[in-house]
């Protein structure tokens, strides 16, 4: 009979989340070189999840060629890095790691089963679509407290005062 040494259980990890828009962090970037032997930077991307948690990792591919460029900018772009058109631009790998982006994230099936379903970046966000979304999922600002004055007919709610002086 197998045995073997129990530790305590641990929740799996989130490996799906239903398509949208999700802020996403590069936890990992490694140089390669493509199949056709382009260079190329291979990115573990993290959905970041609302209360602090991950949600699934993707793989992104960077390959540096006039034709796949555009990528490379929609990405740079989106974590916050100039993109000037004509500018040669040097990328490192290891400059990547925690960079944090938008991507609207889709669904694709699995190779060998494709009944099972995984989560993919279809495309990174950047300018004013990543300005609106952000914009668009802050929180309302705090109610500010007040003061509750007695008057003859009821309770009416005041703002504080600056100073706590008493005017008697």
């Amino acid at each position: 009979m197998p045995t073997y040494k129990a530790s305590e259980p641990k929740q799996a990890a989130i490996y799906y989340v239903e398509p949208g828009t999700y802020e996403v962090e590069i936890i990992k970037a490694v140089e390669k070189t493509s199949q056709a032997g382009n260079p190329t930077i291979k990115l573990d991307v993290a959905v970041l999840l609302e209360g602090g948690t991950t949600g699934p990792t993707m793989w992104e591919h960077l390959t540096f060629t006039a034709k796949a460029g555009w990528k490379v900018d929609q990405v740079l772009s989106s974590i916050g890095r100039a993109v000037i058109p004509g500018e040669d631009v040097n990328v490192e790998a290891e400059d990547l790691i925690g960079e944090k982006g938008v991507c609207v994230i889709g669904v694709e099936a699995g190779q060998t089963n494709p009944e099972h379903q995984f989560n993919c970046v279809e495309r990174w966000l950047f300018g004013d679509e990543k300005a609106k979304w952000l914009g668009n999922r802050r929180k309302p600002a705090a109610k500010t407290d007040k003061h509750i004055v007695a008057k003859s007919n009821g309770f009416v709610a005041q703002p504080a005062d600056e100073t706590d002086d008493i005017p008697f």
